[in-house]
């Protein structure tokens, strides 16, 4: 990996093009797309917008691999079977907003049991509710956390969560993959026996707009 033809602050177009500067093969994507970012970091330190590389910082000195082993993940998963998540083990358990990004696409979600659960089930096909996240994993994104939420409740991280939805589509570097899908949390609808209600045949169409208004129906 040739680091010569980098500098600090210097904005790469695209991945070919970096891959074309560092002197390094293009690969497909994948896990080699993500092992070969994660070897780069050994040299430089970087942060992507949309689909350019901002080069923050190139070390003096190589940095020591992490092979991951000793730091388990939970469930038999080790650490360096998924080079996708990229949260510390200190934080993997905590609740907040994380993201799912692909070059330029980007999915935003939250998490209240915790961002390696949630990783670990967009990761499994079998359990996840939005398959297309799955498939971006497997085709080389990355799962890294937009804010740590700790002792607020569902529905003020849920806030947080569209708030950044709506401010990442605002800018224009990103497709957002679910901005049709801003969800906000509603309480469950209270559960009333039945009740019949006589009004008047006038009176009717008023009575049901009132009835749904109050979720009474």
């Amino acid at each position: 990996m040739n680091i010569n033809n980098l500098k600090v602050g210097q904005v790469i177009p695209n991945y070919r093009k970096l891959c074309k500067l560092l002197n390094i093969n293009i690969t497909a994507g994948g896990s080699s797309k993500i092992a070969q970012l994660k070897e780069m970091s050994r040299y430089l330190k970087y942060h992507k917008e949309g689909n350019k590389f901002i080069i923050d910082e190139i070390y003096d000195t190589l940095l020591d691999k992490i092979d991951g082993r000793g730091s388990n993940q939970g469930g038999g998963h080790n650490r360096k079977d998924f080079p996708a998540f990229l949260i510390s083990l200190e934080d993997e358990n905590k609740i907040g907003v994380y993201k799912i990004t692909l070059n330029n696409d980007i999915y935003i979600g939250s998490t209240i049991v915790g961002f390696r659960h949630r990783f670990l089930s967009h990761n499994n096909i079998n359990c996840n509710s939005v398959p297309f996240t799955y498939q971006m994993l497997q085709d080389g994104a990355t799962f890294d956390i937009i804010k740590i939420c700790e002792g607020l409740t569902e529905p003020e991280i849920r806030k947080i969560e569209n708030r950044f939805i709506e401010e990442y589509k605002n800018n224009s570097e990103w497709n957002v993959i679910n901005s049709k899908s801003a969800w906000s949390y509603t309480e469950p609808k209270q559960r009333y026996k039945n009740i019949n209600i006589k009004v008047k045949a006038e009176d009717h169409k008023s009575t049901l707009k009132l009835l749904k208004e109050l979720n009474l129906i």
